[in-house]
């Protein structure tokens, strides 16, 4: 398993932060998603953009070992 640290934002809600930081991760099959910090900014008194730094898991691509030729 290897994690990587991606953030994202967005205009809509916390959710769609959080799935914006998973999409920036690049990573072909996450498998979970730990959210690390949460954060917004503000218009007035409301809230205008919404942030998210996570950290993606994902299963690494097992390679097998190369066997030299004889």
């Amino acid at each position: 398993m290897r994690l990587v640290e991606a953030t994202g934002n967005s205009t809509k809600s916390w959710d769609a932060a959080v799935l914006a930081a998973v999409k920036a991760a690049k990573v072909t099959s996450p498998v979970g998603v730990e959210v690390g910090r949460l954060w917004a900014e503000l218009d007035g008194a409301k809230l205008s953009r919404y942030h998210a730094a996570v950290k993606v898991a994902y299963r690494e691509v097992q390679r097998s070992p190369v066997r030299p030729s004889r």
